[in-house]
């Protein structure tokens, strides 16, 4: 187990998938409140979920 999340941490695939969550929860929570979401956090978000699941997809050779 140790050595699956030491791979995780070398590939950064669990930060990315952290920062992915964290950014979709705050905009999530912003929507639930009734406050405007900032257009740069929006970009921001969509940014970091594009490259998480964009690094997801193989590719044929």
């Amino acid at each position: 187990m140790r050595d699956k999340l030491i791979d995780l941490f070398k590939t950064s695939a669990l930060i990315q998938g952290a920062m992915a969550l964290a950014g979709f929860g705050v905009i999530c929570y912003l929507a639930v409140v009734g406050r405007p979401i900032p257009e740069i956090l929006a970009a921001l978000v969509g940014t970091i979920v594009g490259f998480y699941f964009g690094t997801k997809v193989t590719r044929p050779t």
